[in-house]
């Protein structure tokens, strides 16, 4: 019997298909991390992070009275980080000029110091950040 292309590349995708499947969603750590996370010394009203169900994710960046803009990207936690993969083509100007926002990198890798159901810290830049977390 002679399988034609077709029908070897559908085989194939689902075959990938079902590895993805098996292979994907979030692991219990990520579930219970799900939130919006707050500095309050920078926003009351805006969270700074937020980690949503389906490994999705926001990244905002405020300068009071300057800017603030947001990126989607995808988040996990991979070796004691939180990993998020930012799609630059997402980048939403909340307030302020465009032109302030210079570049936005694609990839963050911040090692978890600590995490509670109401804070988040982590490290960034060899200083640690506590993202306080609320349940909306």
């Amino acid at each position: 019997m002679q399988l034609s292309m077709k029908t070897l590349y559908m085989a194939a995708a689902g075959t990938a298909l079902a590895l993805l499947v098996s292979c994907g969603g979030m692991t219990d750590q990520e579930k219970s991390m799900i939130g919006k996370y707050y500095i309050s010394a920078v926003s009351d009203t805006h969270p700074l992070l937020e980690l949503n169900d389906g490994n999705m994710a926001v990244v905002r960046a405020i300068r009071p009275g300057e800017l603030s803009f947001s990126v989607e990207g995808v988040w996990h936690v991979r070796n004691d980080s939180l990993v998020i993969d930012n799609d630059v083509s997402s980048i939403a100007i909340e307030d302020g000029d465009p032109a302030l926002v210079g570049n936005v990198a694609e990839h963050l890798a911040w090692p978890i110091m600590h995490y509670d159901d109401t804070m988040l810290r982590i490290e960034r830049g060899g200083v640690i950040y506590d993202y306080h977390r609320r349940m909306e």
